[in-house]
């Protein structure tokens, strides 16, 4: 680890003497030697922590602290402050990256829980540790209308004493499920009878479950044990202020964009993984036969694709669904990809595929309307889109399989997809299934 202090203590004074028109971004970035950065990250105290990887864990980004923040003023809608990033970096010959996300429902406030959140954030970080396919760098992205010798005293304070020894979480204890089963089982009931009544065909339904624990909770020690027990999921974790963050592995990708290509998918239907390989194919049979989850991913596929088709000048996806293995569930899969008209943007994409019947339902405003209207909870950043935009590149997954770290709580989100013939224990259970991998951390079956 001393080489990389050396290291960074020259490109300290790279980043001191280089100049920075006032109102523009520069990014100082040097190579490094290889340095795990969830494990650099979780030495950093004191300032935002920022973290992403991708699902095959070939892109992982650590950062710290703030160069750039977008956040709304009168406009609300995460197409502005995709528009936004796009006007800082035209121009921009260095790669500068946004990291960030915004709430499912714009307007709502039931929850005091994300009463500090906006209705989007979107950072980009002062001092980078990337990994990229093997090869290591350290960035700096200096704000030419920044205080310098602030900047300086900010980066100085950077340890580099990092210790791959495994983090420890403190006690959890007290689960507070909302809505609770009663409630649950009456909220899909009320679902099945607007869809028997033909005023949806689909409609997501999630439940908030509230953790407490004996002492404040790293949000970043907590994504690195996520880590360890996940595969194929994006890992994420946006702490803007210390001791609130939000957090999550999630499978399911929304679109990435690689200047005029752009894949996206149809992540819907679900079975558990079997405790066996004869078990586990009898549930991957099931759901591959099952009507109810083809039913169910259909409607998924076919408004993605309707989405991109808007935006497209042609759209492929597989004909067949296949089968996405994760850990602790297995899920209905199938791809899409495009080819962007030469004017399309990162706005247009989010505002058409967000959200998803996956997370949403079917037809889309109805099924916001009738969320927002009988969940008893606000959903916050879960479900939404959560990733980063660059220029001319870009890559969203959806918020899933997430939670919001407070101080000493931690409250965790799951979704269940309801259409005709679905059971509300059965959908009880799936939810319990996408809590897994974070109650395998959290030690305690609460």
């Amino acid at each position: 680890m001393s080489s990389l202090h050396n290291i960074y203590q020259n490109f300290l004074d790279t980043v001191a003497s280089c100049s920075v028109p006032e109102n523009q971004i520069f990014r100082v970035e040097v190579d490094c030697p290889e340095t795990v950065p969830i494990q650099w990250l979780l030495q950093q105290k004191s300032l935002a922590r920022y973290f992403w990887a991708n699902r095959s864990r070939d892109y992982e980004m650590a950062g710290i602290g703030e160069s750039d923040v977008i956040l709304p003023n009168s406009q609300q809608r995460i197409a502005d402050a995709m528009k936004q990033i796009a006007e800082k970096i035209t121009g921009s010959k260095s790669r500068l990256r946004y990291y960030g996300g915004c709430r499912f429902h714009v307007d709502s406030g039931k929850n005091d829980l994300w009463s500090s959140f906006k209705s989007y954030r979107f950072a980009l970080p002062l001092l980078e540790l990337c990994n990229e396919g093997g090869h290591y760098s350290l960035a700096c992205n200096i704000n030419g209308s920044s205080d310098r010798d602030m900047v300086l005293k900010t980066l100085r304070s950077v340890t580099f004493s990092c210790s791959s020894t495994t983090p420890v979480l403190p006690d959890f204890f007290d689960r507070q499920d909302l809505p609770d089963f009663s409630g649950w089982e009456d909220m899909v009931n009320e679902a099945l009878a607007a869809i028997a009544a033909k005023e949806l065909q689909k409609v997501v339904l999630a439940r908030q479950s509230l953790f407490h624990s004996r002492a404040k909770v790293d949000p970043v020690a907590l994504v690195h044990l996520l880590a360890a027990v996940t595969k194929n999921v994006y890992l994420f974790c946006f702490e803007p202020i210390p001791d609130r963050a939000f957090l999550g592995a999630s499978p399911e990708l929304l679109y990435k964009r690689n200047k005029n290509l752009v894949a996206s998918e149809a992540l819907a239907g679900t079975r558990p993984r079997g405790k066996t390989s004869a078990e586990d194919n009898q549930y991957r049979k099931e759901l591959l036969h099952s009507d109810k989850e083809n039913r169910e991913h259909q409607i998924v596929a076919k408004e993605v694709c309707a989405a991109l088709l808007k935006f497209c000048s042609h759209v492929d996806s597989a004909s067949e669904p296949q089968i996405m293995k994760l850990e602790n569930c297995q899920h209905l899969h199938t791809s899409v990809t495009g080819l962007l008209n030469e004017n399309s943007s990162d706005a247009d994409l989010l505002e058409a595929l967000h959200p998803t019947p996956a997370v949403g339902g079917f037809p889309k405003e109805k099924a916001m309307s009738w969320i927002e209207q009988k969940e008893p909870f606000e959903r916050g950043i879960y479900a939404s889109p959560v990733g980063w935009m660059g220029l001319g590149e870009s890559e969203f997954c959806v918020g899933i399989r997430s939670g919001l770290v407070i101080n000493d709580t931690l409250t965790l989100y799951s979704g269940a997809g309801i259409v005709a013939g679905s059971n509300p224990k059965e959908e009880w259970r799936e939810l319990n299934a996408k809590l897994a991998c974070f109650l395998k951390i959290i030690k305690k079956e609460l």
